[in-house]
């Protein structure tokens, strides 16, 4: 599956990626008796992408497959919504991307089409306003109840996260966090005591950390570095050494990759200006103190300019007249 580009993505697949963590979310998350018929054994993550491709950069698309108590195997499909409206179209497309994960698993062998696996759609939910879209396909159908009940129906189990009480969004700990940060992205809401209850939720070495110390940068208006630093002191006076380091870590990283791209255009430059000057020494003999500097201060379109001008210009000062047509 390709990246996911948007930052609540990111997390939100960072969360995942952690089976203990999958595992958690969906026995927590699932109805009940779905989850009791559930084995102990960590959900297996499936490669492959079922997002439409005009979606593909704004949602993100995760399926394991986990075995039952009785030895089956069941897929389950969770998928996290993170718009700030409810989506009237998702039911349509959870129809969508199980008829692809039945067609990739059974293709035309008749045994496997005979014998589809259960398909339990989960979906996160963490906008603003209450989650309305109804939750039972066939509720979508415009017909009489004679007529909706042969119609295909499947329901999907919704975990609206505005909805749950902070304290029980999860028994463990890092997903909580991981939660909590989702739940008040989108909500207008003072960050600082939002930002302390996730830091203290968050286990102080866990995998966690850098993604959501990134994400919370990202997308948690008004909080900066400083106050991300004063709030991980009060969360943990204990032990805040190394989120802080981490943290530090990331900033270095991040200041290195803006000074690497800003040293690669600055050696464009430099090179651009010692062609130019070589040109104009060979077209026009020595040129003066005035015209080096000239050179050397212009930006990256004025050197090409005067690059194409100075192949073919009659005098030195042809190649600098921008009034003129060379």
């Amino acid at each position: 599956m390709s990246e996911p580009s948007q930052p609540h993505d990111k997390l939100f697949k960072a969360l995942t990626d952690d089976p203990r963590v999958a595992g958690a979310l969906i026995r927590e998350r699932l109805p009940g008796g779905i989850a009791a018929l559930l084995s102990d054994d960590p959900p297996e993550p499936v490669e492959g992408s079922f997002i439409d491709e005009d979606l593909r950069g704004s949602r993100s698309d995760r399926l394991f497959r986990v075995r039952t108590r009785g030895g089956g195997e069941a897929f389950l499909y969770a998928l996290v919504e993170h718009k700030s409206v409810p989506d009237p179209g998702l039911p349509l497309q959870l129809l969508g991307y199980m008829l692809r994960i039945w067609q990739r698993h059974a293709g035309r062998d008749p045994a496997r089409l005979r014998a589809l696996p259960a398909i339990i759609p989960l979906v996160v939910y963490h906008g603003a306003r209450a989650w309305t879209v109804p939750t039972a396909f066939r509720e979508l159908i415009a017909a009489d109840e004679s007529v909706r009940r042969h119609h295909l129906d499947f329901a999907y189990a919704l975990t609206d996260l505005g909805r749950i009480d902070d304290a029980r969004l999860s028994d463990l700990a890092t997903l909580r966090a991981g939660l909590l940060a989702l739940k008040y992205a989108l909500r207008e809401t003072d960050p600082w005591p939002v930002l302390v209850s996730i830091l203290e939720a968050l286990p102080e070495n866990d995998p966690l950390v850098r993604p959501l110390l990134v994400y919370i940068l990202s997308v948690y208006e008004g909080v900066d570095r400083p106050m991300l630093i004063r709030a991980i002191h009060q969360a943990k006076p204990e032990g805040e050494g190394s989120m802080v380091s981490l943290a530090a870590r990331e900033w270095i990283a991040e200041g290195e990759a803006k000074g690497m791209a800003k040293g690669k255009a600055e050696g464009l430059h430099e090179g651009q200006a010692r062609t130019l000057l070589r040109l104009l020494n060979r077209r026009f003999g020595p040129v003066s103190d005035t015209v080096r500097a000239r050179v050397n201060a212009a930006d990256l379109d004025a050197l090409d300019r005067w690059f194409d001008r100075a192949l073919d210009a009659p005098t030195l000062e042809a190649v600098f007249d921008e009034a003129g047509s060379h």
